[in-house]
This record gives structure tokens, sequence and C-alpha cells, in this order.
């Protein structure tokens, strides 16, 4: 099995010298939309797809939704899309079969119609809320148009808190189990990361926490906190989510344990492959 590396997306959010001033990391580095492209015996596997091409072609997609489009302030590159990155690594992008989704955010599917054939995999929590959005955060969110042209959702119910406090989803249809999803409510209702058993062990942590410094420490800057609070649905189950994730870094140095949108860390797993 072997794991390619993507950016999905370049950010240049909260881009004022203030924040910057708070935040010296965001003032030296965009941020990323790290994506996974897998090599299986099931066919190519992606975790997460970033921007789409009708995201860059159809630009309203995302300027309409104003708070994404001001808190994010996306690069709109189409080489950055994963399909035009499968290209280049002289893949056919009609040979991605499967699609592993932590959660329903616009930065995080809006590539899921470029690969039609491709079964969605998600957690049942996570394709609720996306069709029956509660409140005006979540209908926010939640825009369908991004996988319309898709209906093989395949979706999981969570039970139980096996793994470290956190319940492991194993065994996704058609797909090899040493791939499974790692439930880690808060950001949405049903956020999830991706555990995959390799030569080395990678822990993708999706939208868990945004930089590395939130799950090294309890103590990082206040404008993060703000973002936490900006974003995360729910941000109880979040906070509790970021405590068990900074227990299981802390038991497990040996661990490539990595969010979404952490330049630095994409970087490193970069030159770590």
């Amino acid at each position: 099995m072997k794991i390619h590396h993507l950016n999905c997306g370049s950010f240049c959010p909260l881009s004022h010298p203030i924040v910057n001033r708070a935040i010296p990391e965001l003032d030296r580095l965009n941020l990323v939309c790290h994506c996974l492209l897998i090599e299986s015996p099931q066919g190519l596997i992606l975790v997460d797809t970033g921007l789409g091409l009708e995201d860059i072609r159809n630009q309203e997609r995302l300027i309409s939704n104003f708070i994404f489009n001001k808190i994010a302030k996306p690069k709109l590159d189409l080489e950055e899309t994963a399909f035009m990155q499968i290209l280049r690594l002289g893949f056919n992008p009609k040979d991605v079969r499967h699609i592993i989704v932590s959660h329903f955010d616009a930065d995080h599917i809006g590539g899921i119609n470029d690969f039609p054939e491709a079964t969605v995999h998600v957690l049942k929590e996570e394709w609720e809320a996306a069709l029956h959005p509660k409140d005006a955060r979540e209908k926010a969110r939640y825009k369908g148009l991004r996988w319309k042209n898709n209906n093989k959702i395949k979706t999981y119910e969570t039970i139980g808190d096996d793994w470290n406090g956190f319940c492991k989803v194993q065994n996704l249809e058609d797909i090899d189990p040493s791939i499974y999803f790692i439930a880690l409510p808060g950001h949405t209702r049903g956020h999830a990361g991706v555990y995959i058993e390799n030569k080395k062990n990678l822990f993708f942590t999706g939208d868990a926490y945004l930089l590395e410094s939130q799950v090294l420490s309890e103590k990082y800057p206040v404008p993060l906190k703000l973002y936490e609070k900006i974003t995360h649905v729910h941000l109880d189950q979040a906070y509790a989510t970021l405590a068990k994730l900074r227990d299981v870094k802390s038991n497990n140095p040996e661990l490539d344990m990595f969010s979404s949108h952490d330049r630095e860390l994409f970087i490193k797993m970069m030159d770590l492959k």
C-alpha cells in the first residue's frame, strides 16, 4: 500500500498583522488542505478530496459561502485539485474507487463530483447532518450540490469507545481493514479521523485541530480559540476530543498524527514518505 500526500487547497486565513503577531506560524505560511491518495488492491482511495474542479471553474460556489470565503481566503488553483494531481502522478481519475470523508465541509468534499464512480464512505452522523441540518450554521455548512453527481454513499454507525477512548469503525466496505475511521466528534456532528496501519502507522485527524500547537499543549494563542468557537459545532465535544488526542500523541510519540490544514505537518509527512 503506497500513500501519496496531496495539498488540495491552499488558504490564507486570518491574514491580519495583529493576528499574525499572535500566531507567528501564520505569518510565514499559508494553510493547506491535506488529503491522501492511497494505492491499494481495491483501486485508488482518496481520504478527503479538498477543493474540486467546479470550485475553481465556478468560484461562486465558494464566494457565496461568505463565512468560509472570508475566513479561509482560498487560493483557487486548478492544479491543486485532486483530479489534476492524480493525472500528474500518472493515474486515471476513473480508477479512484473509494473516497473516505472526514466530514462534509466544502474544503474537504469539493472534489467528490470529480469522481462520480467512487463510493463515498462517511460516518452516519455526518451524513444525517448534511441531509438534515439543524440550524443556520449547519445549513450554511452543507451544500448538496457538492455531491449531487455521486449517489454511492456508504454510511457507518459509531458504537463504543474501544480505541483510546474513541469509537473505531473498521471493515469499511470493500476497503482493506488496515484503514478505518476513528470518530472525533465536535468539529461537526459526525467528524472523523482516518487511521492507516502501514509500515509506519498514520493518523489523519481532519479538523479536530488546526495547528499542531493545539495538540502539543493546552496553552495556545487566543486567536486559535476564536477559530474553534467559530468552526466547531459542538465546542465541548471538540475540546474533549482534543484532550484525548493529546493523550494519544503523548502516549504514542512515534505515531505520525497530522491534521488537515497544518502546512508544517504536511511538509513533514512529505519528507517522511
